[in-house]
């Protein structure tokens, strides 16, 4: 039988020992809900599953074994060259496999509030000149060659968990004390859609540049501690899936909702709350006419 709840200490979250926050909780308390974070990381309560993006892993090793063969060759990459990136080739580290794996190692950094702040980064690149280096990551995506312009790639919502992950990574690797360039790439391969399927896929590589800002992390990483040591639940978020569907369910279980689907979620919960009202006002009324 499936539990909907957590299992092993390690991840709910306990003050008084080191608890793991990586990128991706980082990102889902600062751009997503904050009650389904506190839900999972206080209480335990499992999140919906995700299924893995298999094709766009493939993708992400291809390009890894790509890289990798220049990183060993210490020649920069032809996408590199190709975008008039100069003085740049694949960084060599022998940590880099352990920066690479999100789900059980990646870039460390132990912070203040006994936090083990980690990521899994794709790449790392170096400027040859400045010993700087240069956070990249890899993203497959279908899209209009008109959206890959930087201007229109990120001014897109929904990138912006993209924004956060390039300036959390910057963040852990000058923690690690590396110096590192503000601009960090998106290496992204656009699948070609107009193109009849022979067993394989035209792809259209392109590098898009985004300048990061970590002035958020400290602040978000304050909030984040606060929220977990409250006992008081914070406010869902207002477009969140999870806590609407949840609400959703209570009014079809309480018999509320016959059909939820033809309506609108919040004209639902409006008439709900006016209901609610109107009985309140009519107890009120008769026990003030009772008592004239």
């Amino acid at each position: 039988m499936i539990n909907g709840l957590k299992v092993r200490k390690s991840s709910i979250y306990n003050k008084n020992e080191t608890f793991r926050i990586s990128r991706s909780k980082f990102s889902n308390f600062y751009l997503r809900c904050k009650l389904c974070f506190y839900l999972e990381h206080k209480h335990g309560l499992k999140p919906t599953p995700v299924l893995p993006y298999t094709l766009n892993n493939a993708v992400d090793q291809n390009l890894k074994l790509s890289f990798d063969i220049c990183r060993e060759q210490k020649i920069p990459h032809k996408i590199i060259t190709n975008y008039g990136l100069k003085n740049v080739i694949p960084y060599q580290h022998k940590d880099l496999e352990k920066w690479r794996q999100s789900l059980r190692q990646g870039i460390q950094f132990l912070h203040s509030t006994n936090f083990l702040l980690t990521g899994g980064v794709d790449d790392v690149w170096t400027d040859t000149i400045t010993s700087e280096l240069i956070i990249a990551d890899y993203k497959a995506q279908a899209k209009k060659i008109e959206d890959l312009k930087p201007e229109n790639y990120w001014s897109n919502p929904n990138h912006e968990d993209y924004k956060v992950q390039l300036s959390f990574y910057k963040y852990l690797f000058e923690k690690n004390g590396f110096q590192v360039k503000k601009t960090a790439y998106i290496v992204h391969v656009n699948a070609n859609k107009d193109v009849p399927f022979e067993n394989s896929l035209d792809f259209y590589t392109s590098l898009i540049p985004y300048e990061t800002n970590d002035k958020f992390i400290e602040p978000t990483i304050a909030a984040l501690k606060n929220c977990l040591d409250s006992d008081s639940f914070p406010e869902p978020h207002e477009n969140c899936y999870q806590c609407t569907n949840f609400l959703a369910r209570k009014l079809i279980f309480d018999g509320y909702i016959p059909i939820i689907k033809k309506k609108n979620f919040f004209i639902i919960i409006k008439e709900r709350i006016i209901l609610l009202l109107s009985k309140m006002t009519n107890f009120i009324l008769k026990i003030f006419l009772k008592w004239r």
